[in-house]
């Protein structure tokens, strides 16, 4: 029988949220969420104070990574972040990297869940439940507003940052210009060029921002506009060098539109071009929307309403 989610809940009394579950685990404040199309899919959470270890915590990690099935980690002042091989069930992979991650942590003497993360001191049952970065766990109340405080100023300098909107378009153009190169090469070896959009368009959003762009609607757009009209570009190159030696661009289009097989893979590349450059526009619009929540947006009570 599939070992789904809400069984991993139910065995720990821990609770369910939107794609998550989080609670306390072998004495460890945790949280897995799992989302099919994310980046990361899966992201394992233990919460403990590592303020003064966290190079012993890296250490284990980077030691243990093949044992633990994980791809990837990262450790901050309050806990640590996995993300698991995907083999197996989710849930059951997750549940035997905490047993593993939170055995080491009490072996280790590392702060549990009776253990503000914030100031290593005890909550005697004082504590309040609140979040960060979406991570539900118990802090002192005074220890939370005072992160809160840092985070809204840190979120105040950030936005005074300005947004380099000229240098992100040359970046975005450039990102672009490499996608097209992409779609003339593989249309060169393959006949089908269309996986350059791809790269096109997330290459092109990746430089924008790299060159001081901000992740905005605009550079959304922008990135796929160029994207798009650059793509286009190579898939017409690769026509006209398909027909150098019969007539040139307009005798290759001819009988790229003459029908049969010819016209099919015509199609199929120009459709495939617009599908990937909507795909990755989706995937960077998501990123957008994910970058415009700043710090102190993934920092909640939540024995409250707000």
């Amino acid at each position: 029988m599939k070992y789904k989610r809400n069984d991993f809940a139910k065995k720990y009394g821990l609770t369910e949220g939107k794609h998550c579950v989080y609670g306390v685990f072998n004495g460890y404040y945790v949280h897995v969420k799992y989302t099919p199309i994310g980046n990361p899919r899966c992201l394992v959470t233990v919460v403990t104070d590592a303020s003064e270890k966290q190079k012993k915590l890296e250490k284990y990690l980077e030691a243990n990574k093949q044992k633990l099935n994980i791809t990837n980690f990262g450790v901050v002042r309050i806990g640590l972040m996995v993300c698991p091989k995907f083999t197996g069930e989710v849930f059951a992979r997750a549940e035997k990297i905490l047993e593993q991650i939170t055995a080491f942590l009490s072996k280790e003497n590392f702060s549990g869940a009776d253990i503000c993360p914030y100031c290593g001191q005890p909550l005697e049952g004082k504590g309040i439940l609140a979040t960060e970065s979406d991570i539900p766990f118990e802090v002192h109340e005074r220890c939370f507003e005072g992160a809160l405080a840092a985070a809204r100023r840190k979120d105040a300098e950030n936005a005074a940052v300005p947004d380099r909107k000229a240098l992100g378009a040359l970046g975005g153009l450039l990102g672009a210009l490499f996608g097209a190169a992409v779609f003339v090469l593989t249309y060169a070896w393959w006949g089908f060029g269309a996986l350059g959009a791809a790269v096109g368009v997330l290459a092109a959003y990746f430089v924008y921002r790299k060159f001081g762009g901000k992740s905005t609607l605009f550079s959304v757009v922008y990135c796929a506009a160029a994207a798009l009209l650059l793509s286009l570009a190579g898939f017409g190159f690769g026509i006209y060098m398909d027909g150098r030696s019969a007539g040139g661009f307009a005798a290759a289009l001819e009988n790229a539109l003459a029908g049969g097989g010819a016209t099919a893979w015509f199609i199929a590349n120009l459709a495939c071009t617009v599908l990937f450059i909507a795909a990755g526009t989706a995937y960077n619009a998501f990123s957008c929307l994910r970058d415009g929540r700043t710090i102190a947006d993934k920092m909640r009570r939540l024995d409250r309403k707000e």
